[in-house]
């Protein structure tokens, strides 16, 4: 267990906009869901959303099994797709967290965030919100806001489901519909960080809700490849995982995917025909790591102007796809 000890340093509206501005780093979903907790005390007496804390009293968040980590910038090198002085967009490169899970110490995206809007951005920010997160090994758009407001519409829009998120994901398998809906409820499980589906059946039929939260994706085929099939998923709803356990629902895990579809990497033996490994090495994989991308993401900002940003394919996943269209092409 780990307190966060404050002092307030001017007017707010209320506790929980005083606690994003003071720890930024803290998604306001998880502030609003701890003060609803009870975690949060002012001058000693414990608080709920409703309180208003004045200039010169002392707070202190209770972060329950979770060590507090107070992140430092760090220069690393980010692909900036867009950024004006609320916005920040990133096409987030894979193997880095945004945040670090229980007992992580290595350096993660926000480390990377930090020392761009304080050092290298031409609209320099102290401080970042984060409103929506990618997995460590899934590429993309990744949205960042500079100020507490900006956070504020963003979360919502996520929350609200106001954004639209596009997906580009290679699967297993050749999908037989050109385009599609799934409609499977998600669940948690009993091990930290794994959800599941929630209903029975196979295949996209007609399925029974179990315990879960709905969740539903639409999808179309980009291109097909004998044994695989790149997909664009749109998720309406923003379950954990949804794009892997949908189309893993419908019989299409991705062509990578260690936690869903048991394959850690993909090699040039699956899709070359009378490949040969050599016998002195190991064949080392044309991808390991999630075969998934996020690749568009638009909303409208606080003043009504729409969003849209594009993130371009990292080069793994392109030159995956070039064997693929080499070796594996739908004649």
């Amino acid at each position: 267990m780990a307190t966060i000890e404050l002092e307030v340093d001017e007017a707010y509206q209320d506790i929980v906009e005083f606690l994003a501005s003071a720890v930024p780093t803290l998604p306001l979903t998880r502030i609003r869901r701890l003060v609803a907790h009870g975690c949060a005390e002012v001058d000693g007496r414990r608080v709920d959303h409703r309180c208003v804390p004045r200039p010169g009293q002392r707070v202190v968040l209770t972060l329950p099994d979770t060590p507090f980590v107070r992140y430092e910038p760090r220069a690393m090198d980010l692909e900036v797709l867009h950024e004006d002085a609320h916005v920040l967009a990133i096409n987030k490169p894979p193997g880095l967290s945004v945040l670090p899970g229980p007992g992580t110490l290595e350096a993660t995206l926000i480390n990377g965030l930090l020392h761009h809007v304080q050092n290298a951005s031409p609209w320099p920010s102290a401080r970042i919100h984060i409103v929506h997160r990618l997995d460590k090994d899934t590429t993309g758009v990744l949205l960042v806001a500079k100020d507490l407001a900006t956070a504020r519409h963003l979360s919502g829009c996520f929350g609200g489901r106001r954004v639209k998120k596009l997906y580009l994901a290679l699967v297993r398998g050749e999908v037989a519909s050109e385009e599609g809906e799934i409609d499977l409820t998600i669940a948690a499980t009993s091990t930290r960080g794994r959800m599941r589906l929630a209903a029975g059946g196979a295949g996209g039929a007609a399925l029974r809700r179990r315990k879960g939260r709905p969740a539903h994706s639409r999808y179309r085929v980009v291109e097909r490849f004998r044994g695989f099939t790149l997909v664009e998923v749109q998720p309406l709803t923003g379950r954990q995982h949804q794009v892997r356990l949908h189309m893993l629902g419908i019989g299409h895990p991705l062509a990578v995917d260690p936690l869903y579809g048991g394959r850690d990497a993909l090699y040039l033996s699956e899709i070359k025909p009378g490949y040969r490994r050599k016998a002195d090495r190991p064949e080392p994989p044309l991808m390991a790591r999630l075969t998934l991308h996020a690749s568009h993401v638009e909303l409208a900002l606080a003043d009504g102007s729409p969003l849209a940003v594009d993130a371009p394919l990292p080069d793994d996943f392109e030159r995956l796809l070039r064997a693929l269209r080499k070796y594996a092409a739908k004649r």
